[in-house]
């Protein structure tokens, strides 16, 4: 199953700007849903089944607040990263995958008092 992940981003207006990630695929829109669109506008039979996992956009016990403000930082440049900053906003870019795993698990499986 293919995994996206949607992300807003900053822009120079002061109209919202979002990123769809799949794999090595991106696609950006004004709106989470124009971007998802745009990004699987063009997959046809090739992906069966598709995740939509959308960023919570602070910090959190899953994604602690220095790994949020390096991935932001990484973000911003990303056009002109070396290749291991690449690495590393990868290893943030997984490691907030992971924390949106455990949120949802979180939800769907509550603690019991």
């Amino acid at each position: 199953m293919t995994s996206i992940a949607i992300r807003t981003e900053d822009s120079n207006a002061d109209t919202p700007r979002f990123r769809a990630v799949a794999g090595n695929r991106q696609a950006v829109g004004r709106t989470m849903g124009e971007a998802l669109d745009a990004l699987t506008a063009d997959w046809g039979d090739d992906i069966q089944e598709t995740a939509v996992f959308i960023q919570r956009f602070e910090p959190d016990a899953y994604f602690t607040a220095a790994q949020y403000h390096r991935m932001q930082e990484l973000l911003v440049c990303r056009a002109t990263l070396t290749t291991d900053e690449r690495g590393e906003l990868e290893a943030l870019i997984d490691a907030e995958l992971d924390a949106t795993i455990a949120r949802t698990e979180g939800l769907m499986h509550p603690r019991q008092p």
